[in-house]
């Protein structure tokens, strides 16, 4: 009877093994698309808020002389890069749309390394868009001539 057990046992091991091993890779590509969609998210709400505080420059910059203005003028240029950017996150929405089911765990964390990328790259953007407003508010509040 023992000897029943362990070849039941040797021969159900390798297909306990088999159906182990494939768990373990779905649920890292699982992980891997999850991560994927949370920073496609996390980069577009980034970039909407990029995109209104570029929004919000102008009438900081229409409040001051030109010789001051023209240095500001210079960060409104990012404004194509934001558009770009949120151009480039529709494409990897369309592509994990078309082939996210079927993609390795290589493309996914691969997709998933490029979105952290754009992500750090904005982020240093934005805060420099938060030192240029604070530069122009500074600048508009010396220029004020009203007791505060």
């Amino acid at each position: 009877m023992l000897n029943y057990l362990l070849i039941a046992a040797l021969l159900l091991a390798p297909i306990v093994i088999v159906v182990w091993l494939r768990e373990r890779h779905l649920s890292a590509r699982t992980n891997a698309l999850r991560s994927v969609l949370d920073h496609a998210d996390a980069l577009e709400n980034e970039l909407q808020e990029c995109r209104a505080r570029l929004r919000e420059i102008p009438a900081l910059v229409s409040q001051l002389p030109p010789s001051i203005s023209l240095s500001a003028h210079a960060t409104l240029t990012a404004e194509p890069e934001v558009q770009a950017a949120l151009h480039d996150l529709l494409q990897h929405r369309l592509w994990l749309r078309q082939y996210g089911a079927d993609a390795s765990l290589d493309e996914l964390r691969t997709a998933a390394a490029a979105l952290v990328r754009s992500r750090d790259k904005l982020a240093s953007q934005l805060e420099r868009l938060g030192e240029v407003r604070q530069e122009l508010e500074s600048a508009g509040a010396e220029m004020d001539p009203s007791p505060h």
